[in-house]
């Protein structure tokens, strides 16, 4: 189980990069419907940086990696919601971390 849920934030981290690239070259992606602005790849990149955190944390076994990959999670979909058609499907990934981080909370 550690597995799985490691790669889950491994995989979620890697996919928000694709966020931050869009808003510095506007070429990648062309399919992407909306034009994402640098402020907004930035929370792109500080959500990865925070999903990759509660991974390391995670891995280390520290008692606060669940709270950081909650807030990563919000994060991650406040910016999906920004970018609802391009990127809904990552409201699964948010929600299964979300299953697994709070129950870790207690």
């Amino acid at each position: 189980m550690k597995v799985i849920i490691a790669i889950l934030l491994l995989l979620h981290a890697i996919l928000h990069l694709m966020g931050l690239v869009k808003s510095f070259y506007t070429d990648f992606l062309p399919t992407l419907s909306r034009r994402i602005s640098r402020l907004e790849g930035m929370l792109w990149l500080l959500s990865s940086i925070i999903l990759v955190l509660a991974l390391i944390f995670f891995l280390t076994n520290a008692w606060y990696w669940p709270v950081l990959s909650i807030c990563g999670a919000l994060l991650s979909q406040f910016l999906i919601t920004l970018n609802w058609e391009d990127a809904k499907y990552g409201t699964i990934l948010n929600l299964l971390i979300l299953a697994v981080s709070f129950p870790a909370l207690s």
